[in-house]
């Protein structure tokens, strides 16, 4: 099976590029910028150039993209639809038209947007919660999984959906906090990718990737305004491990990340979570 993997030289396109061919597939890695990772320069917004690349390719997934930061770059609105929503159309029409039957589309958990604020308890973000982008990012990537929706249904092409979390270079403070409730670790997502590979939807499907959360539903209030002592029922070692490296605990957490569908239909289980770095 040949895998063409966009945004290979970033940091989840590097890795998943590594772990699937470590797992013995046969990788194309496609970015603007070279990195070891990637075969070949191409830009997404090419349609002949991604036509050309995507030839004698059995599924494509998809991860380059403009991203908030660029937002916070004050990158022009042009630059992110020209991206994110007319790259993916052309590696979507190149997949009709080179007979390539699955697409991975990596979205991002930002596109929950202000469905993620709550005064009083931190929200409980599953498939379930209703998108409300904030910006021109969220509006792209949302615009982007709808035409994976479409091609779905209009096309019968196996498109499917990864809302991955949180995974910028943080200091190991911030990094480990970020773990308990919205944090992602890029090999947790490059595994979460390769799983996807080997099933096949009945329906359009959209995912949450995360590293999870040890919080339920009847700890969302106590977890806004008194999380330490949430975090400590759940993990009573963490107090110690905290005060030995001069860390601090979340002030308050805002939303839980859940990625429960992933784990029943996928059978993904994350590994680098707040456990595991805990234990480090």
């Amino acid at each position: 099976m040949k895998i063409l993997v966009t945004g290979s030289s970033g940091r989840l396109g590097s890795v998943t590029v590594k772990y699937l061919r470590q797992c013995g597939y046969l990788v194309h890695g496609v970015d603007l910028v070279p990195a070891d990772t990637t075969d070949e320069l191409i830009d997404i917004k090419n349609r002949d150039a991604v036509e050309a690349s995507t030839r004698g390719i059995d599924a494509i997934i998809h991860i380059a993209a403009i991203h908030g930061r660029h937002y916070e770059l004050n990158y022009p609105r042009e630059a992110f639809v020209d991206a994110n929503i007319y790259g993916t159309l052309n590696l979507l029409n190149a997949c009709v038209k080179n007979n390539i039957r699955q697409f991975l589309y990596t979205s991002t958990t930002s596109i929950y947007g202000n469905a993620m604020v709550d005064a009083d308890k931190a929200v409980w973000v599953d498939e379930l919660l209703a998108e409300q982008p904030r910006d021109i990012y969220d509006i792209t990537k949302q615009t982007a999984e709808q035409l994976c929706k479409d091609f779905f249904y209009q096309e019968g092409l196996q498109t499917s959906v990864y809302r991955v979390g949180r995974f910028l270079p943080e200091p190991d403070n911030l990094k480990i906090n970020h773990r308990l409730y919205r944090g992602l670790d890029e090999r947790d997502g490059a595994q979460a990718l390769k799983l996807a590979l080997a099933v096949r939807f009945e329906e359009f499907e959209v995912f949450n990737i995360s590293s999870g959360s040890p919080f339920g539903k009847d700890e969302l209030v106590e977890v806004k305004k008194s999380p330490k002592e949430v975090i400590l029922r759940h993990y009573p070692q963490a107090g110690e491990i905290y005060r030995a490296k001069n860390w601090a605990f979340p002030e308050s957490i805002d939303r839980v990340y859940v990625c429960d569908k992933a784990r029943q239909l996928l059978g993904y289980q994350p590994k680098y979570t707040f456990d595991y770095l805990l234990h480090q």
